[in-house]
């Protein structure tokens, strides 16, 4: 069951993944697993991405043990011209 404390935890990281400048990402998930657990998911655009997230989590939220299910999205340039 969730606590009061559980949900303020999981709306402050929300809000840090928001509203950092360093890492202004809207589509990372959080979870609650345990107390004091919590899981990260989604996709970033590249694996400095994912570093700098993790980087940024750890500083604002040492006490907590976050786990981390960040995908790299596959961006590829398109295999034919696209004529207009």
């Amino acid at each position: 069951m969730k606590t009061r404390t559980d949900v303020y935890k999981e709306s402050q990281m929300q809000r840090v993944l928001t509203e950092d400048e360093r890492v202004s990402e809207q589509g990372i998930r959080v979870s609650r697993l345990e107390e004091n657990t919590f899981a990260l998911s989604g996709e970033v655009a590249s694996s400095k991405r994912r570093e700098v997230i993790e980087q940024v989590v750890a500083e604002k939220f040492p006490d907590l043990t976050v786990e981390y299910d960040l995908g790299i999205t596959r961006v590829h340039e398109p295999d034919e011209v696209e004529e207009v």
